[in-house]
């Protein structure tokens, strides 16, 4: 009864957001502080080729660290180009992201197709301080799920996650995965993921679904209770386009900044100068006056 109390609330609120346009108070420079900042995480995807784009990417989150720490560093797949090396772990991840990690950031990753190419996903997970291919984790208000996309017909996943968030009492849930569910870039809506996992995150409420695959940034209107970022353009780069389901769609390097201020869930794309070129806050579906006010992103 609590999810379905959660899920219809938060329909009601996203009638309201339909055409889910960017908070103008979230774009311009990326902000040094902000009063209530319960959680932040640092999104990156596709990293898994070392370059100057990638160092530059690595080196805008540092800078964002100086006023606001992180408490989390979250990788959607592809972390080891060609075809996941576990030996290529620590060039290719590990020693880019050490101004990040060597702060006592926790990393929370996901596995890419070329992380599973060679057959050893299991090393290349293990190798990244994964717990298996698929897991859970509580962030303070955020029930984070991290999801198998290159499995995504396997019945235990889909069992697992069933299970998982029907036990969630969290304010939001935020899955990763690699595939997107919705994309308008170079690859597509991945049908085969949508198919196993969308009726699973509209019966329970997800609030946000982050994926990479296509380099790029993309921001979805809002599929009955989930916002579908695809976020894969720390290092390599594509043009991208807009289907019937795009709210933002961008061609450009960044990282996905996210953080739990006050009772809302702000989510910012950000660039290698700092600026927020992209910005969506999502509330609480528990909020209480969440239905009456109507809600910007």
């Amino acid at each position: 009864m609590l999810h379905l109390a959660r899920t219809l609330a938060h329909r009601l609120v996203l009638l309201s957001r339909r055409r889910a346009r960017p908070d103008p108070a979230l774009l311009g420079p990326l902000p040094g502080g902000e009063e209530h900042v319960r959680l932040r995480l640092a999104v990156a995807g596709d990293v898994g080729h070392p370059s100057a784009e990638l160092d530059a990417t690595v080196a805008a989150i540092a800078r964002s660290m100086e006023h606001v720490p992180l408490d989390g560093l979250v990788l959607l797949g592809d972390n080891v180009y060609p075809d996941g090396d576990p030996a290529l772990v620590h060039d290719a991840v590990l020693a880019p992201f050490a101004p990040v990690l060597e702060q006592g950031v926790p990393l929370l990753a996901v596995l890419g197709n070329h992380d599973v190419q060679s057959g050893r996903g299991e090393q290349v997970a293990a190798q990244l301080g994964m717990p298996g291919r698929w897991y859970a984790e509580r962030l303070g208000d955020v029930g984070f799920i991290g999801l198998d996309s290159t499995r995504p017909e396997d019945p235990r996943q889909r069992a697992w996650l069933e299970e998982e968030l029907a036990a969630s009492t969290s304010a939001w849930t935020v899955v990763t995965l690699h595939h997107p569910p919705y994309s308008a870039g170079w690859h597509g809506s991945d049908r085969a993921v949508r198919r196993s996992f969308e009726p699973v995150f509209r019966r329970f409420g997800v609030d946000l679904v982050l994926a990479g695959h296509e380099h790029d940034y993309q921001r979805s209107l809002p599929q009955g209770t989930t916002t579908y970022v695809v976020s894969g353009a720390a290092t390599h780069l594509r043009p991208t386009a807009r289907r019937s389901f795009t709210a933002a769609a961008w061609a450009t390097h960044h990282f996905v900044d996210l953080r739990v201020v006050g009772d809302e869930l702000l989510l910012r794309a950000v660039d290698h100068a700092g600026l927020v070129f992209d910005g969506v806050a999502l509330p609480s579906a528990s909020r209480t006056d969440s239905m009456s006010r109507p809600a910007v992103g």
